[in-house]
């Protein structure tokens, strides 16, 4: 077993940073009216060809904003919560969010999931990625995705609806994307959005990221909101970045050193360590899981993102 088949749940945050109170969470939550599944593969590794990360995102689709995140995810903290709540009889929160008095907080930080989620709001041109260290949320402001489309000719049909095909470059990558005016909802997976329709499936040109189409259904009475989290704090993408790899070269010691419920607190904090198998893992097995994949060279590494260039 090497490190890409660990997963680590309820690890809480380590390291510094710098942060405000964040005065755009003021925008009025909205609630889903759509959403659209997608099958998400990326070559996050280029010395793990065979090995690209694999996951099921969602686009929740508002009035005037999305919010698009991991489906692997979300099923895997339920079938947690699920787990801790037959094991204790007590109601488990949601990952990051506040909880009752006396409830449990699960954390995930596992390889192929990730805790990203993505909120777009086209009218006010605004775009924030909501991460997280541990048990603290942060947002962090992007630059608004404005895509200069081609709409070409060709036609194909993915999942019943009639699509047209149309290229454009974001983040250094070349993109061809099929969308459907059939949905007439000008998004599409991550940050591939401006269509006059739904974007169904998306490839760049090197075959690295691709995005197919799983499912669309509209949204009843789920009450799913998108809104920026209300206990988050804000950074920068560069501060975001040095604390996460510095919490990456030792997850364990930081959630050792992390894993005491404040004084006082109701909530309840439980670290869990299982592999791919959904076996549960002792820390020493987890270290040395962990160092036997670094000395064989089998942790991946993130070198070929999505964004390539800023831009």
């Amino acid at each position: 077993m090497d490190m890409r088949q660990v997963s680590i749940a309820a690890i809480l945050t380590s390291g510094l940073i710098c942060c405000h109170t964040f005065a755009a969470k003021a925008q009025e939550p909205q609630t889903a009216l759509a959403h659209i599944k997608y099958e998400f593969v990326h070559l996050d590794d280029t010395n793990f060809r065979d090995n690209p990360r694999k996951e099921e995102m969602m686009l929740y689709i508002g009035q005037d904003a999305v919010m698009y995140n991991s489906f692997t995810l979300a099923a895997t903290l339920e079938k947690l919560k699920e787990d801790m709540e037959k094991r204790t009889g007590i109601a488990a929160g949601n990952t990051g969010q506040r909880n009752g008095t006396g409830q449990s907080r699960v954390f995930i930080n596992a390889p192929n999931m990730s805790n990203e989620t993505l909120y777009l709001f086209p009218e006010a041109g605004k775009a924030f990625v909501v991460n997280r260290l541990g048990t603290t949320t942060y947002i962090i402001p992007h630059r608004f995705p404005n895509i200069e489309w081609q709409i070409n000719e060709a036609v194909r049909e993915v999942g019943g609806y009639s699509c047209q095909q149309a290229t454009g470059t974001f983040g250094g990558r070349q993109y061809t994307a099929w969308f459907t005016t059939e949905l007439p909802f000008p998004y599409g997976p991550w940050k591939l959005q401006g269509l006059p329709g739904l974007i169904l499936e998306a490839e760049d040109s090197t075959g690295e990221v691709m995005f197919r189409y799983a499912g669309f259904d509209i949204q009843e009475g789920s009450g799913i909101e998108i809104a920026l989290p209300e206990d988050a704090v804000t950074t920068t993408a560069k501060d975001f970045a040095k604390a996460k790899a510095a919490f990456d070269k030792n997850p364990m010691a930081n959630a050792l050193r992390n894993a005491e419920t404040p004084r006082g607190a109701n909530t309840q904090r439980k670290m869990v360590l299982k592999d791919q198998s959904g076996r549960e893992l002792s820390p020493e097995e987890f270290n040395a899981i962990r160092e036997m994949a670094m000395k064989e060279g089998k942790i991946k590494q993130l070198n070929n993102p999505l964004e390539l260039e800023d831009k």
